[in-house]
């Protein structure tokens, strides 16, 4: 047993060195690395395309006659040049016959950011990876998320535990819960932050982000947060952490 973890323990570390598009463990995240190849951080959504398997389908229930199966798609968003994409196929976390979905963000037709859901019971395995690659998380939250109960009625509260690592100009979050709004699923969301930055000044003139919007996982991690190379980028980062707090 010892050694199955430890092999599968260095599998999940080359897994997840691959999701990010990482060589050596001392580089940041390059992007997204789907099994048919490498989303680098500012390629247009042609260029993404061409690693997106689009013919993959992820199982969901049928509700309604003639209900449109879910699958890849686009959509802009309320700000100004944002625009995210759903269902892009496939992302490999490590377990065994199964393939994950991301969703992917794009800022002037440029791959700036994308998060990645998967079982709640594995998150313990994605810290432990994260940890041994990064380091020690440069922040740990608590926050409180709502959800509705459908077996009870009403609405239920559940506690979402995130640990985040800035990386150079790249931040990961990495959530035991809330992913895609759900109680029962984590979720790793990596951005680049020179785009990130302009779309959240974008939204300084939106008073609600979209439903999944990333900036949810965000405003209480960025809060007095910001970086001091100069004071120009100080300034800077006031005017973007303080939107998020306002518009959020």
């Amino acid at each position: 047993m010892r050694v199955f973890r430890h092999h599968f323990g260095l599998l999940l570390l080359g897994v997840v060195s691959l999701l990010m598009g990482e060589a050596l463990a001392s580089e940041e995240p390059r992007g997204l690395l789907l099994r048919k190849g490498l989303v680098n951080w500012q390629v247009t959504l042609n260029e993404a395309r061409t690693f997106i398997e689009e013919n993959i389908h992820p199982k969901t229930l049928r509700l309604l006659r003639n209900q449109k199966e879910d699958g890849f798609r686009c959509e802009r968003e309320a700000i100004q040049g944002v625009s995210h994409c759903v269902w892009a196929c496939c992302v490999d976390l490590g377990e065994k016959d199964i393939v994950h979905f991301a969703t992917l963000w794009f800022y002037n037709d440029r791959f700036y950011a994308y998060d990645v859901a998967f079982d709640t019971v594995q998150f313990p395995r994605l810290l432990s990876t994260l940890a041994t690659k990064f380091g020690k998380p440069s922040k740990e939250e608590q926050a409180s998320q709502v959800a509705p109960n459908f077996m009870m009625g009403g609405m239920s509260t559940y506690i979402v535990n995130t640990k985040r690592w800035d990386l150079g100009n790249a931040v990961v979050l990495l959530s035991d819960r809330g992913g895609q709004g759900k109680p029962l699923a984590g979720h790793m969301y990596v951005a680049y932050m020179p785009l990130l930055r302009e779309t959240i000044l974008r939204r300084k003139r939106i008073m609600k982000p979209a439903p999944n919007s990333p900036f949810k996982i965000l405003r209480t991690l960025w809060r007095n947060s910001g970086r001091k190379s100069s004071a120009g980028d100080e300034r800077d980062d006031r005017r973007c952490w303080g939107t998020v707090n306002l518009m959020l």
